[in-house]
């Protein structure tokens, strides 16, 4: 069922701008977590530190396609 799944190398390309952006994100906003309110941060870097993880996760365990 999985195994037809891949991505091409621009799809990858996007992909990996996506996991440093939401990275980056992730770490302002954990950072910045002193000066907000609780919920509005910690909601914030679940968010941004789960979509970077799914983008690093299907860079790394999905094959590419050549």
């Amino acid at each position: 069922m999985l195994s037809n799944i891949s991505y091409t190398s621009l799809e990858g390309v996007f992909l990996l701008v996506l996991m440093i952006f939401f990275g980056k994100a992730f770490r302002e906003n954990w950072k910045m977590k002193n000066t907000v309110v609780y919920n509005s941060w910690l909601f914030k870097s679940w968010v941004f530190g789960l979509l970077s993880s799914i983008s690093f996760f299907i860079i790394v365990l999905v094959p590419m396609k050549n």
